[in-house]
């Protein structure tokens, strides 16, 4: 029987090396392709835990291998895109693509690998494997929705203390705000299906007990701020934040788990989307503080994680 393996489909032989050895260290064989008729040849005779495809050869032909792949069991679909290309519309219709990067190198290869290690050990929570080691993660729980304004300007104005821009500390207040929003009022949900908060208005004031309660820690070292909401219900699923994601202006996706994932997701480098299904949904969203705010890359990456349930 033929070890698992990984399958990249890149035109470029020096990215091809370079990523060879990154993800060699996975203990994985990698296989590589130059295209997308090659890559289909490979999925017949192999099921790779995880296919990674670049963005230029995006096109209906690589839209048919990922859904080929996620037909077949593959634990993951990636897409790499460079600083400058913009395709996440076109990315997010295929609908099987889980992981978008969009680096360049090295900055890549340090996502690429905590990615696949997320995947292949199933050690999926926490922003701790997106910061060095050692540094501190600041933790509160809301009891109550009120205490969120408090919570957000205290973010704020600890974020600006540690140096960092005033838009920086903006952009980490709007990004809390609107994920501990959804996982006030958006994620509550009874065993019919039915989101009992979501039409409550997010000025009200709620009690929350035990199940109810919000998690949010948040760290910074000096690459990136990672701010983490985690709330106890686990009702977001993949399709509603592709959906949200997919969306060209925040305007047109209405109000509640939509508006805030895709206000998130443009006001962050990377949002990381961990689900376990009725137990949990734990969002970290990384802001690269190495840049100033206005030289943000034109894509940002997401990462959605679902954990087994067998």
């Amino acid at each position: 029987m033929k070890a698992a393996s990984i399958l990249i489909v890149h035109p470029d032989r020096k990215t091809q090396r370079t990523m060879q050895r990154v993800l060699g260290s996975t203990g994985y064989l990698v296989e590589v392709v130059d295209d997308i008729a090659q890559a289909r040849a490979q999925l017949d005779a192999i099921t790779p835990v995880l296919v990674v495809v670049d963005g230029s050869l995006l096109s209906a032909e690589a839209a048919a291998l990922v859904d080929a792949a996620r037909a077949k069991g593959v634990e993951a679909c990636m897409t790499l895109l460079g600083l400058g290309d913009d395709k996440i519309p076109a990315i997010l219709t295929m609908g099987s693509i889980t992981n978008l990067l969009s680096h360049a190198m090295p900055v890549l290869a340090d996502e690429l690998t905590i990615t696949v290690q997320k995947l292949i050990r199933r050690d999926l929570f926490g922003a701790e494997k997106y910061l060095l080691w050692g540094t501190e993660l600041h933790e509160v729980t809301l009891e109550r929705a009120s205490e969120r304004h408090g919570i957000v300007a205290s973010l704020g104005e600890q974020v600006r203390a540690r140096g960092q821009a005033a838009r920086v500390a903006s952009m980490a207040m709007l990004i809390a705000d609107e994920l501990i929003s959804n996982a006030v009022h958006n994620a509550p949900v009874d065993a019919a299906g039915v989101y009992y908060r979501a039409d409550l208005a997010r000025d009200q004031e709620i009690e929350l007990d035990a199940k109810h309660r919000v998690r949010m820690r948040w760290g910074c070292d000096a690459r990136y701020l990672a701010i983490e909401v985690r709330d106890q219900f686990g009702s977001l699923s993949r399709d509603t934040i592709l959906t949200s994601l997919a969306k060209d202006s925040v305007r047109e996706t209405g109000g509640g788990a939509g508006m805030g994932v895709a206000l998130a997701y443009r006001s962050s480098d990377h949002l990381v989307f961990n689900l376990h299904p009725g137990t949990c949904t734990e969002i970290i969203a990384l802001i690269d503080v190495r840049n100033p705010p206005t030289e943000r890359a034109g894509a940002s990456s997401y990462n959605i994680f679902v954990e087994r349930t067998q």
